[in-house]
Order: C-alpha cells, then sequence, then structure tokens
C-alpha cells in the first residue's frame, strides 16, 4: 500500500512538473513577443527558470477561501502577475514577491526583499532600520520637510520588546544622500492593523518578533517613498485591497527560518495563503487552461 502510494505521488509530482513546464513555455513565447515591443528585463536574470519556479510554487498555493489559485483565478491575472514578476526581475522563490488571490485575481506583491531589489535599481546603496526603545537617546529635525537623523544612543539594558516606543530607517543613495523616515509604535502598530493576522492582544509573529516586524514596516515605508518616484513600481491602485504589511509578516517568518531559529511559528498568524495538504494535492484537479488540447 505505501509503495502504491509512493509511487502515485511521484507521477503526480511528475505530471505537474509537465504541466508547469508547458505553462512556463507558452508564457516564455508571450514574453519575447513583448520583447520585440521594447519589453525589458535586468542583466543576468534568467526568467524562464523563474517562471518555471514560479508555476510550481502557484501549483501548491491556496487563496484565503482555501481554493488553489490556478483554479479560482483567471488566466489573464495568473499570466500578469508572472509577467509582472519577470519584468521587475523578481523572483517567487527568494521570497523577493508572493502571490495574492483577491476577488479571483493573481496579483505579485512585491516583499521587503524585492523593494529593496528594486530600489537598488534606482540608486539604493544601503538601507538599515533601528528600533527605539523607551530610555533611548533619540534626536532628529527637519530640513526642507526631510528627516535629518542627529543622534540615537541606546544603552543594552534598555533592549526590551515590551518597551519599544518607535523605529527609524535610513537608506543611503549612490550620490551620498540619506533618505531617512521615523515612525512611532502608534503609527507602527496602526500599519501591523491593515493585516489580516495583527491581534492586539494576540501571540503571534508580531508579539514575539516586535522588533524584527517593527524595523521590517518603516523599512518598507521608506523603500516605497523611493519606488513610487520611479516607473515601473509602487502602482499603490494595484494593490489597493491587499495591505503590503500584511506581507511583513512572511518575511519575518523567512527571517527566523534562514537563521534555524527553533520557534515554531502558528502558520494563521502569518498570511492567508498557505500551500496545500498532501492529500489535496491528490485529489486536486488541473485547471481547465492548463489541460491540454488533447484531454
Amino acid at each position: 500500500m505505501a509503495e502504491n502510494t509512493a509511487v502515485a505521488e511521484k507521477k503526480e509530482a511528475e505530471s505537474r512538473e509537465l504541466v508547469a513546464k508547458d505553462f512556463t513555455e507558452a508564457m516564455v513565447v508571450k514574453i519575447k513577443q513583448k520583447e520585440k515591443f521594447g519589453l525589458t528585463f535586468p542583466k543576468d536574470y534568467n526568467y524562464t527558470n523563474e517562471l518555471m519556479s514560479a508555476m510550481l510554487i502557484l501549483q501548491d498555493t491556496q487563496d484565503m477561501n482555501k481554493e488553489p489559485v490556478l483554479q479560482s483565478c483567471t488566466r489573464a491575472s495568473i499570466e500578469n502577475a508572472l509577467i509582472e514578476m519577470v519584468t521587475d526581475g523578481l523572483s517567487i522563490r527568494k521570497k523577493q514577491c508572493y502571490p495574492v488571490a483577491y476577488a479571483g485575481k493573481l496579483s505579485c506583491q512585491p516583499s521587503v526583499y524585492g523593494a529593496t531589489c528594486l530600489a537598488r535599481r534606482y540608486g539604493l546603496k544601503d538601507i538599515n532600520a533601528s528600533v527605539i526603545y523607551k530610555g533611548d537617546v533619540f534626536k532628529y529635525h527637519k530640513e526642507d520637510a526631510k528627516t535629518i537623523i542627529d543622534c540615537h544612543e541606546q544603552s543594552f539594558e534598555n533592549i526590551d520588546n515590551d518597551k519599544i516606543v518607535g523605529a527609524y530607517a535610513v537608506a543611503i543613495m549612490g550620490n551620498g544622500e540619506k533618505i531617512a523616515e521615523v515612525m512611532t509604535m502608534a503609527q507602527i502598530k496602526t500599519a501591523w492593523k491593515q493585516g489580516y493576522g495583527y491581534k492586539e492582544t494576540g501571540n503571534g509573529v508580531h508579539q514575539k518578533f516586535a522588533d524584527q516586524m517593527a524595523m521590517k514596516t518603516v523599512k518598507n515605508r521608506l523603500l516605497k517613498a523611493i519606488n513610487n518616484t520611479h516607473s515601473g513600481f509602487g502602482k499603490e491602485d494595484d494593490y489597493e485591497e491587499i495591505s503590503h504589511d500584511e506581507m511583513l509578516e512572511q518575511d519575518v517568518a523567512y527571517d527566523i527560518e534562514q537563521n534555524a531559529n527553533t520557534v515554531d511559528f502558528d502558520e494563521d498568524n502569518i498570511i492567508d495563503v498557505e500551500p496545500t495538504d498532501a492529500a489535496d494535492k491528490q485529489s486536486e484537479e488541473l485547471p481547465p487552461f492548463m489541460q491540454s488540447e488533447e484531454d
């Protein structure tokens, strides 16, 4: 019985890979046609590989109603999301963007990692963020409406996630210009409330890793300010229904995973888009547009 199950799972996996390959090849043909009309990509970016990786991930991705996104979302929106991903030179595999399904449409939502990659193409040299704790000495001033950080003195004894009063981020551009963003904890929490996973009295990612969440939130705001002043990113209206801050939770989970942290995450507190169970994979039918014309 176990052997038969293993064989069935192997065949299922091979079938999915073949479908992903066929869909990817069709996408590559369309993208090459768009290249003739001026569509360009970042150097050293293999969009064929990224499309294949993205399709394999999408096959195991559900929307908020626990429906496979490849069945609940239109083909046009799936293609547009993937084209948007490769046009910006991002990678779902590297967590630089996330697939977001809403009202039957799929969109490509850049993460903080992806926003940083985009900002580097626009002249970003470095970006750092820090948390401000109660008792810290933090001073800044305004010049021509720009935020200028004067100093931040922090004692080791002040570090306490229950006593965070704010956070700030500083970006250094290629021309030496410094761009800063400061947020109070009240502003940060307001941003968190835009996501589905945040609960003021909960015990999820926001509470366990409040410092990392706060730094990513202020970084995200600063990166938006940089990217929104350049073409090709920052299309606010596209993400009107889904808060970007919602994605910060999965960014933090990814950070912890990469650093081999042993703390378990509650998936319900991370993001509503999650892989299907093995049982669902076996019973799931391929969407019509991914079936071959011979079927």
